[in-house]
């Protein structure tokens, strides 16, 4: 992996972690969905994420997932 992409993937990865992190201290459905749209993730993989926060899931819970499933690979 370059150098390139690597940081691209953690630049994504940490978008993605910190507009969950904020949804926690304002939820607000329209705004998440926004905005993990335009951080890079794809519309199926925003209502994922969606769907794992309305299960109560931490962000690391949900972070955890989105890694298994290859989000940032």
């Amino acid at each position: 992996m370059s150098t390139t992409e690597l940081m691209l993937r953690t630049s994504l990865e940490g978008r993605v972690k910190r507009t969950l992190q904020t949804y926690f201290r304002r939820p607000n459905d329209v705004l998440i969905k926004e905005s993990l749209g335009a951080n890079g993730l794809s519309p199926e993989q925003v209502e994922l994420t969606v769907e794992l926060l309305k299960e109560d899931k931490t962000v690391a819970e949900i972070m955890e997932h989105l890694h298994d499933k290859g989000y940032f690979a």
